[in-house]
């Protein structure tokens, strides 16, 4: 569905109107995590271990649904201000339309993920399915509705994509939102926002910056059309690598499990096992859909972005390494080692900015492309290096509790074999 909602909006809408949906999903795409990731990383970990054990507490999904939402506003009225200040867009109303609709696209894209994580965490993996699905399908119809003429802007398009996704995390959240009322986000607070949840913030504001900046870098440096080109051909890397998000889904809950994070010789073996299984095939895959790419990619969006070939075979590189060291994000977080994470990522962050200005000016939207390229190999060599070599004495911390948080399970958490992983 993704593909198809791709090539339908690259076919019916023009260079501007592409350009302002690509910057618009990634908006929302880099808000919501920034915002909300850690907050969600967090409430996933605790929901899954609670699971795991068979503990009695309630969830808190209520209270994690409130903070990520007033993260979200707070950011984008700190947005709104920053954009003023710096004189971005052609007047103020075009400012606050944008920031508006972007905020609202944002609310309902985190929401929607929040319940994902919960019946992940849950191991109703089919269920998490069945919502992306309908969020797609909402996507999917409103691109058709375009190819039809009945949207003819960037705005409506945007619009109806704010719209159609809130009422899908109105319909999945609000049962969830209400069976949850009055449950505290685990030693955090009502609305579960404290050290802990800051920590994995800041890492999850730099993840989402390493992942998003080279689009926001290909706007500020350059124009429309490199901006389609770039975006387009992003989200022909998001296809090819579709079942990612589900694997990780996966990875997330098995390395929250109680026997994965009672053991760090358990947790440097799956990531050898991963790296090994999934390094060949995953190479000749990745080495054929570049190849297919130079005619593919022209029969798909007619001709008009030919710098998007390019684009998407240097970014398959930086995604190759991503891949088969998937895993070890996730240890780090089941070690508890989400500051040392996030300084793996804002270096990673600060070294992309800074080669990519260089690169945009010798080599156009190409070179930011491989600064981006370049960047994720990097930032995926360190975070291999810090998994499998942990500090003396720092063993996975949910069963330690370290920052001086007590182990979540307590005295009277029981051991027990994990349901169905």
């Amino acid at each position: 569905m993704s593909a198809v909602v791709l090539v339908l909006l690259l076919r019916s809408l023009d260079v501007e109107d592409f350009a302002f949906i690509v910057l618009l999903l990634n908006v929302g795409q880099f808000l919501g995590s920034a915002a909300t990731g850690g907050i969600r990383m967090r409430y996933s970990r605790i929901e899954a271990e609670r699971f795991s054990r068979r503990q009695e507490e309630p969830s808190a999904f209520n209270a994690a649904l409130l903070s990520g939402s007033g993260l979200i506003v707070l950011a984008a009225v700190l947005g709104l201000l920053g954009a003023t200040t710096l004189g971005l867009g052609d007047d103020a109303v075009q400012r606050l339309a944008f920031v508006g609709l972007g905020t609202g696209y944002t609310l309902a894209h985190a929401t929607v993920e929040l319940a994902v994580y919960h019946h992940q965490a849950q191991l109703a993996f089919f269920r998490a399915g069945v919502i992306r699905m309908v969020r797609s399908g909402v996507l999917l119809g409103i691109s058709l509705a375009a190819t039809l003429g009945l949207l003819d802007s960037g705005f409506s398009v945007g619009l109806a994509f704010a719209i159609g996704v809130g009422a899908v995390a109105v319909a999945f959240a609000t049962p969830l939102s209400i069976s949850t009322r009055g449950a505290t986000l685990a030693r955090e607070g009502r609305f579960g926002f404290g050290r802990e949840t800051a920590t994995l913030t800041f890492y999850s504001i730099t993840t989402a910056g390493w992942r998003n900046l080279s689009l926001f870098l290909v706007a500020a440096l350059l124009n429309d059309a490199a901006v389609a080109a770039y975006g387009a051909a992003l989200r022909y890397v998001l296809i090819v690598f579709g079942p990612v998000p589900s694997i990780i889904s996966v990875l997330r809950v098995r390395t929250a499990q109680q026997d994965m994070i009672d053991s760090d010789e358990a947790q440097v073996d799956m990531l050898k096992r991963w790296a090994r299984q999934a390094g060949l095939p995953t190479l000749g895959l990745l080495a054929t859909v570049g190849v297919i790419a130079i005619w593919g990619i022209p029969l798909l969006d007619g001709g008009r972005y030919p710098d998007s070939v390019p684009i998407f075979q240097v970014l398959l590189v930086g995604a190759f390494a991503q891949f088969v060291t998937l895993p070890s994000p996730n240890l780090l977080v089941a070690q508890k080692r989400y500051t040392t994470l996030a300084w793996v990522n804002a270096g990673g962050v600060a070294f992309n900015a800074a080669l990519a200005v260089v690169a945009a000016e010798l080599f156009g939207v190409v070179g930011i492309a491989a600064a981006a390229s370049l960047m994720a190999i990097v930032q995926a060599g360190a975070a291999t290096y810090l998994a499998v070599n942990p500090p003396p004495g720092a063993k996975s911390a949910i069963a330690e509790g370290t920052d001086a948080e007590p182990a979540l399970g307590g005295p009277g958490g029981s051991p027990s074999k994990p349901p169905g992983l």
